[in-house]
């Protein structure tokens, strides 16, 4: 989850602040040259990126083993119904989550998340409201300003949400009919710690093909949010909810499946599934801030002590120098799709697609010809992805969402 601020302030050294002015624009689009490292275990250290004097160029897409062009944070119009009607405003991650803002002149506030329950084994989505609103940033913020907040908030849901991923695992029919003769609904309980702190300020000079060149002073917010999420069952008949690491399932039936008649469900969806609970994430980013702009210039997602690099978004900008690579033409369409991702390039020979997730994995690769191709994308998991369509010494990148 990726929270958005706006650069607002005189634009002397060290004299970057934020207000609440302009804090969102519903609509706006932040267009960025992301780049990532495919093997995130092998991220870049910090200090090959950040030198000094401080400057971003072409050497980037050296660095990393993917790259592509992606709006990574569309502004919505503030919703009207459902649990978040005081928002301000709200964005989409690119991992398909949505954070709620809620903005005033003092402060603004984050009123919860919403998104797909993929990552914890449910096929259903969540708008997960926090029991109190969580503090991200107080007005104005400016060097050495700090926020530190925490957040909690509960959803629940019926067990019937678990059956898709049953469907995948080995009898997993047999036993989703066992659970559910047993339990009968999931309570997901997550508790979120909140720090941020402006502690950077200097000046940066983007100097690459593809990004937008210019000398900025930033600002440097040093944000991470850690989230723990637990889940719980209910029994039928039960006045309570269970913790599904001490919930467990009984037939007869599991000794002919599995050789032993009771389960530990928590230890099964550890090895069935590959997920564990509780489940606990941290979240670090470094955002450059600029004068009088509602987004970060550079946005830098770090390991948790910020040494290194897992990847990195910065401005893109259509420039005079820009690369013949970025001159190819396509029409890739639908998007979001659901099955197939149709591609239309005029005279095109001995092209080839790559798709990429957001975390820089190669996740699909074709050969493509012809002025009309189609690439089935219907395995993929849902989410944002990005492309690369290469053709010779050309070259295109984009992204799209599967649904």
């Amino acid at each position: 989850m990726v929270i958005a601020f706006v650069v607002f302030g005189a634009y002397a050294f060290g004299q970057v602040v934020i207000t609440s002015s302009n804090y969102y624009t519903p609509g706006n689009v932040a267009r960025d040259l992301y780049i990532v490292e495919n093997d995130e275990t092998d991220i870049v250290p910090i200090a090959n990126i950040v030198s000094s004097p401080f400057e971003l160029g072409n050497s980037l897409e050296n660095m990393f083993g993917a790259y592509g062009i992606i709006d990574t944070a569309v502004y919505n119009e503030p919703l009207t119904d459902g649990e978040f009607t005081e928002e301000t405003c709200s964005y989409a991650d690119e991992n398909g989550m949505t954070t709620h803002i809620k903005v005033t002149d003092e402060k603004a506030v984050c009123l919860g998340i919403s998104g797909a329950l993929s990552r914890f084994g449910l096929d259903d989505n969540m708008e997960l409201e926090f029991d109190e609103p969580m503090d991200i940033i107080t007005f104005p913020a400016q060097l050495n300003s700090q926020t530190n907040s925490t957040a909690h908030g509960l959803y629940l849901k019926h067990i019937s949400t678990m059956q898709s991923s049953f469907d995948g695992m080995q009898y997993g029919p047999y036993i989703y009919q066992m659970l559910i003769a047993e339990y009968d609904s999931i309570k997901i309980d997550m508790a979120v710690t909140y720090t941020s702190t402006f502690n950077e300020s200097g000046n940066l000079s983007l100097t690459g093909n593809r990004m937008q060149q210019g000398n900025y002073e930033y600002l440097r917010e040093n944000r991470q949010f850690s989230y723990v999420t637990n889940m719980y069952l209910h029994r039928i008949n039960s006045t309570e909810f269970t913790n599904i690491n001490d919930c467990t399932l009984t037939n007869d039936m599991l000794t002919f499946l599995l050789g032993t008649n009771t389960i530990n469900l928590g230890q099964a969806m550890g090895n069935f599934m590959g997920i564990s609970f509780p489940m606990s994430s941290t979240s670090t980013t470094l955002n450059y801030w600029i004068a009088n702009d509602n987004y970060p210039i550079v946005e830098m997602t770090t390991n948790e002590d910020a040494s290194a690099v897992k990847r990195l978004a910065v401005r893109y900008g259509e420039n005079e120098v820009c690369a013949e690579i970025q001159k190819i033409s396509a029409n890739i369409y639908p998007n979001p799709t659901t099955d197939f991702l149709n591609i239309e390039i005029e005279d095109l020979t001995d092209g080839t697609i790559s798709i990429f997730s957001v975390n820089g994995s190669l996740v699909k690769e074709e050969k493509i010809n012809g002025t009309h191709n189609s690439i089935n994308v219907s395995t993929l998991r849902n989410g944002n992805y990005f492309f690369r369509i290469s053709c010779g010494d050309k070259e295109i990148n984009g992204n799209f969402a599967k649904n």
